[in-house]
């Protein structure tokens, strides 16, 4: 494109009195409740510089609250700025168009109500002046001339005396009002030479002709050299002659698989921009046949003079073949190329669209590659795909063919797809604006990036109705945010999914301690996990199997550690009934390391670590006996403890505790970590690695 859209302000446009200056991405999003100025936005921005003309009208479209008091002229109320970046090419053409001539890196226009554009640049603009010296000089020299014309006769001299003053006095006047003016360029200045030009005629004479031509001539040069458009007026043109257009479409744009070309033509007549009629209308120019003339075509006169009682010749059905024939050639041509078109625009499946006309109804048919020979009406084709395709022709008739300097806003797109064909959806969009930049709507999580978040404007209403348009960080709404959380969460699960190498712990406190010691072997020198491999914590023993398939669905197969207990050992008899059923070797009992039957992480971390941290974790001492010492594992044992202590152990005290001992930890020199710890954390190390080597998950 000559000119990218970096940011747009909408004012005085519905619920919206002033938006602020809204950055423009590559693929921006507008997230919001409903009735929060999503779609003011949109259209305020369409009607900047609409593909089919759509002007605004303040009766609808200005304040309501604000319509009867203020509106009176629509020059005077702005709808829409826009700032554009000129490219490097456009900037070096415009150069040799207006003689290098400062240009500009920057052009804001602003839409008003009544259409006028108005244009402002980040350099200032300027034309050399026309200077009126050279207007001044030929009425000086056609002055000379008129006070020496020379008589015919003696008896002529009073008569030329007359006009020689009077042409004099004339050319004087017009010459001291020419040296006041500084440029003939203004309004005045063309206005002046004008009146010369006019005047002029009046004193043509057959002594003063020569003289009166002469100035005309030079008058009519100079009147020729200020009527050209200025430098900057030449530049507003050439700036106006490539902005973008901008294509709205919106879900009740969707078309319908039979048209009834009557009611359509009516439709046309009174409601030519009610979004069904306009996408309609955008198929029957992609088969560059009106309505009118596909339903001139089906015209059967046999039919007619049948009715009327007249002979039916072979003239008359010579004729009805004719036109049948050629709308069937035009529509069976149009398919073909909007099959074409589309299969390689749309890109997930071939797709075979046939148009057809039967009497007053003009139909389309799909089929795909999987049945060819299935041709299914468009309504009973899925939603989604009735979208994509009304979109299309939409979009390829009003950007004149997929043009790439067109800009494309689309309004709550994808409503009807499954969420993983919104996600399909979110990558065909950055496809699309690789040539067209695209400007959309939703309110849907599974529509919204979150891998580049800062690509998303929420937008909100306040507490006076007024739509907010949320810039530096997220509003307070819930309804607002909860997309962007769900979107933001759903980035960082995807981004973790995509990990190959992953070992599935049971809780928070397996995955701190594991995620510390690792750290502390590596820094020793003792054998760690592969930077490759990346530890994720399921929130407790239950959780594993569904944590573990979510894995699985994305075609990744973890490692599983489970601990020695109980209800580790129930978890992998239950994974190995189906999930990792073959894959024995990729869930590893954490007891099989320790050569202990009964353990968990805490067995790794020994008595001589948590037992003092406990204290300030529950807020009284525990201390272990024998009794309690034959409990099993560590966290049994410490329970046991507990309840003997007749101290409570609060919920998620087996994470606090890890939480404060890493902590402790992270000030630690690793040659000061307990070697014992370090010995069971690496034996631990060395079989998960030995899990991984030469398996492919």
């Amino acid at each position: 494109m000559k000119l990218t859209a970096k940011r747009f302000r909408v004012l005085n446009y519905r619920n919206i009195d002033d938006s602020d200056w809204i950055p423009l991405e590559r693929v921006t999003a507008f997230v919001g409740r409903n009735e929060a100025g999503k779609t003011a936005l949109l259209k305020a921005l369409h009607k900047f510089n609409p593909a089919t003309e759509e002007p605004y009208n303040p009766q609808r479209e200005f304040p309501r609250d604000r319509f009867t008091a203020d509106f009176r002229d629509g020059g005077e109320w702005p709808v829409c700025r826009v700032e554009f970046e000129l490219s490097a090419d456009f900037r070096e053409e415009l150069g040799e168009r207006l003689d290098g001539s400062g240009i500009p890196r920057k052009a804001v226009l602003t839409r008003y109500y009544d259409g006028s554009l108005e244009f402002e640049y980040d350099t200032d603009v300027s034309d050399d002046p026309l200077d009126p010296g050279e207007l001044v000089g030929a009425l000086a020299e056609f002055a000379h001339g008129a006070r020496r014309l020379p008589a015919a006769a003696t008896d002529q001299e009073p008569e030329i005396q007359a006009l020689r003053t009077q042409l004099a006095d004339w050319a004087d006047a017009h010459k001291e009002a020419a040296r006041k003016l500084q440029d003939l360029r203004t309004e005045r200045g063309v206005e002046l030479l004008e009146e010369v030009r006019g005047e002029s005629n009046a004193h043509a004479q057959p002594a003063s002709a020569d003289l009166v031509e002469a100035l005309q001539q030079a008058v009519d040069k100079l009147r020729d050299a200020a009527e050209d458009l200025s430098v900057p007026q030449q530049l507003d043109e050439a700036v106006k002659a490539e902005l973008p257009v901008f294509i709205y479409f919106e879900n009740y744009g969707i078309l319908d698989s039979a048209v009834y070309l009557p009611r359509f033509l009516e439709d046309l007549a009174s409601e030519p921009e009610e979004t069904r009629v306009r996408t309609i209308n955008a198929m029957f120019k992609h088969v560059e046949l009106s309505a009118q003339e596909i339903s001139d075509l089906g015209r059967e006169e046999a039919s007619e003079a049948r009715a009327m009682g007249q002979e039916v010749t072979a003239e008359v059905i010579a004729r009805d073949q004719r036109r049948k024939e050629l709308r069937n050639v035009k529509l069976d041509s149009a398919s073909i190329d909007i099959s074409r078109k589309f299969s390689a625009w749309f890109g997930q499946r071939r797709h075979k669209i046939r148009y057809q006309a039967d009497g007053p109804y003009f139909r389309i048919w799909v089929s795909d590659d999987r049945r060819p020979d299935v041709g299914i009406e468009l309504e009973s084709r899925s939603k989604g795909f009735q979208w994509f395709f009304s979109f299309y022709l939409v979009f390829l008739v009003e950007s004149d063919e997929g043009h790439e300097d067109a800009i494309l806003l689309l309004d709550e797109p994808g409503l009807h797809l499954h969420p993983t064909a919104q996600q399909e959806l979110m990558d065909f969009f950055e496809t699309l604006s690789e040539d067209n930049p695209l400007i959309y709507t939703t309110h849907s999580p599974f529509l919204i990036d979150g891998e580049r978040i800062h690509r998303v404007r929420p937008v909100t209403e306040d507490e006076t109705g007024h739509s907010r348009i949320s810039l530096d960080g997220w509003p307070k709404d819930r309804e607002t945010i909860f997309p962007l959380q769900a979107a933001a969460g759903y980035a960082m699960v995807r981004g973790l999914f995509q990990h190959k190498k992953n070992v599935l712990v049971e809780g928070m406190s397996d995955y701190l301690y594991l995620h510390a010691l690792n750290l502390h072997c590596h820094a020793l020198g003792r054998q760690g996990l592969p930077d490759d491999v990346y530890i994720t914590p399921c929130g407790g023993t239950k959780l594993v199997g569904h944590i573990a398939s979510l894995f699985l669905g994305q075609d990744v197969r973890p490692v599983v550690l489970l601990d020695g207990d109980d209800a580790g050992r129930a978890r992998r008899d239950a994974l190995m009934k189906e999930l990792y059923a073959g894959y024995e070797n990729a869930v590893l009992m954490l007891g099989d390391v320790l050569g202990e039957g009964e353990c968990e992480t805490e067995d790794i971390i020994g008595e001589a670590t948590i037992i003092p941290v406990l204290k300030d974790a529950v807020g009284k001492r525990v201390t272990l006996n024998q009794h309690d010492r034959v409990k099993g594992s560590l966290v049994d044992q410490i329970k046991s403890a507990a309840e003997r202590h007749g101290a409570e152990l609060p919920t998620g005290w087996k994470a606090e505790v890890a939480r404060r001992i890493v902590v402790e930890w992270s000030t630690a020199a690793p040659e000061d970590m307990p070697s014992d710890v370090l010995d069971r954390a690496e034996a631990l190390f060395e079989e998960l690695v030995t899990r991984f080597a030469g398996w492919d998950g």
